[in-house]
């Protein structure tokens, strides 16, 4: 069993949302609408739009998907916000196989919107079936499998400080172990590895 790893530390990730900060700056109008895609991307979100020197709207919207990895999804909160000929910031926590951002661009754009880019704090590529737009990216992610700083396993660890990589199917089991108990071994670890999430260095490419 490959032990969870520390990819990413609290500094790491507001160094590198510092710099995509500054790249949106550039790039968004005065009362651009950025829309985020629940819940994955709450921690990522809050920290980008502060990093945004300009006045900004900002809504959310979210999916729910008919079967894992099937690409099909159905909107569960559309935004509330009239977004027709203004522009939009799209957040997302992870871009993989394009199938979802795919669907929501189509659906801002059904509301005519004038512009929409994408921002996504992790882009995995080499999952991607359609090609989509990623105009910002905070890290290229190799990682088969992560949690913390928003992302989850079974609704747990979106609160962690950083960002761990972990065996999924060792993660499983650990928690089906500790089901009615104190946390399992391995979630004491990587909860251990956030922690000191400060102190962790980056293994991802930006």
């Amino acid at each position: 069993m490959a032990p969870p790893r520390l990819l990413l530390g609290a500094e790491d990730l507001q160094a590198r949302i510092a710099e995509l900060g500054d790249e949106l700056t550039a790039v968004l109008e005065d009362d651009a609408v950025v829309v985020g895609v629940l819940r994955g991307c709450l921690p990522f979100m809050a920290d980008l739009v502060r990093a945004v020197d300009r006045p900004l709207q900002v809504d959310f919207l979210s999916l729910s998907a008919f079967a894992p990895d099937s690409g099909r999804v159905r909107l569960t909160r559309d935004v509330g916000i009239d977004v027709a000929g203004r522009q939009v910031l799209l957040v997302e926590d992870v871009v993989d196989t394009g199938l979802r951002l795919d669907f929501l661009l189509r659906h801002l754009w059904g509301h005519e919107a004038r512009e929409v880019r994408t921002c996504a704090l992790f882009d995995r590529t080499d999952r991607r079936v359609l090609p989509v737009p990623v105009e910002h990216v905070g890290f290229v992610l190799e990682e088969p499998f992560i949690v913390g700083y928003g992302l989850d396993h079974r609704g747990r660890f979106r609160n962690l400080a950083g960002v761990v990589a972990v065996d999924q199917v060792e993660l499983e089991a650990d928690l089906e172990a500790a089901v009615g108990q104190a946390d399992g071994s391995l979630v004491g670890e990587i909860r251990m590895l956030a922690r000191s999430a400060s102190e962790g260095g980056s293994r991802l490419s930006a």
